[in-house]
């Protein structure tokens, strides 16, 4: 890293985690210099949050125009580069963009980081290779990718194809390249209402069944400070594991419905009976939004459990309780979301 006031640019500032990267950044390193890449700064300058970073300097520009911004003046010097920036949609129609923002874009910014000489930083998913039938499967970041499971979900194989070329193409230009992988998280600030989508809708009262499955999460305050601590070490390691809390979804809504003082009403329904319906729906274009989409039900029959060999001993990951990261995103919800 170089110079005694760090300078970092971050692609996704405006969702979730890049939020939480943006919190952890200004209050463990005061002084750095922070750029944000926006496609549109008015997007920036709406979110009433985005008044907590006043310091942080605005790039315009995307993942796939890297030339016409990489050499903006708040560019001049890079230490780091946090690429949290992805499309993550769960269904099989028409993947295309997501395709090409989650490979292709990454790749462009290991270019970058190769441009400025500076280490790049990641954020991938725990389904790249966490994704099983079996049921005591626990992966490190020794697994193989579990590239024949999740063929036909496009997110996951995009997530998969992103890390293999990214990697290739950082070994090629002499690019330091850390990926993490965590599963599904959540926390407070979810402004976007993406990834707390599903607790929102059992708050809304709009959860009249869940599916048979298996639940993985994490709480998105520990993932950001991890990062950090990566972007900080030393000498850390290609890919870090980010495991959290693993359950059955009646299980994991139990436990949201007691954080928000929900009485349980749904109905647990077997994962063969509503793909059959949700593949009636895609095929005939009813869209009826009730029934998630057949890729949806389809993971939710598989086990999701990672493992790390080295997030704790090395980045002092350790998942804060279940129940704290439920209630905090409960409150944060409830608080935030205008009925």
């Amino acid at each position: 890293m170089s110079g005694v006031e760090p300078a970092y640019l971050i692609t996704g500032a405006t969702g979730f985690l890049g939020r939480h990267i943006l919190e952890v950044l200004t209050r463990t390193r005061p002084r750095a210099k922070i750029v944000a890449l926006v496609r549109d700064p008015s997007t920036w300058k709406r979110e009433s949050w985005t008044s907590d970073f006043p310091s942080v300097s605005l790039v315009t520009g995307d993942l796939f125009d890297v030339e016409q911004w990489k050499n903006d003046p708040p560019l001049s010097q890079i230490d780091g580069i946090f690429h949290l920036a992805a499309i993550v949609k769960h269904t099989r129609e028409s993947p295309e963009e997501m395709i090409r923002v989650n490979v292709e874009g990454t790749a462009n910014m290991v270019r970058v980081a190769a441009d400025k000489k500076c280490r790049i930083v990641f954020a991938s998913s725990s389904g790249v290779l966490g994704c099983s039938k079996v049921a005591d499967a626990v992966p490190d970041e020794t697994a193989p990718y579990c590239d024949a499971t999740v063929a036909g979900w496009p997110y996951y194989a995009s997530k998969i194809r992103a890390e293999r070329e990214a990697r290739a193409l950082a070994d090629k230009l002499g690019v330091e390249l850390v990926v993490f992988r965590p599963p599904v998280m959540l926390g407070p600030g979810d402004h976007r209402f993406r990834s707390t989508s599903n607790v929102l809708r059992l708050l809304e009262g709009r959860l009249p069944f869940i599916l048979k499955g298996e639940m993985h999460f994490v709480d998105i305050r520990d993932v950001a400070e991890a990062m950090v601590r990566a972007m900080m070490m030393a000498s850390p390691r290609p890919s870090y594991n980010l495991p959290g809390h693993v359950m059955s979804l009646d299980g994991f809504f139990r436990r949201v419905a007691n954080a928000a003082g929900i009485t349980p009403k749904w109905k647990s329904l077997p994962g063969k009976l509503l793909w059959y319906a949700a593949k009636v729906n895609e095929l005939t274009g009813r869209h009826l939004h009730v029934l998630p989409d057949p890729v949806v039900i389809e993971m939710a029959g598989h086990r999701w459990g990672i493992s790390s060999l080295y997030a704790q001993s090395e980045l002092e990951f350790r998942p804060r309780p279940a129940d704290e990261t439920l209630r905090d995103t409960v409150a944060w919800l409830r608080q935030n979301k205008a009925a």
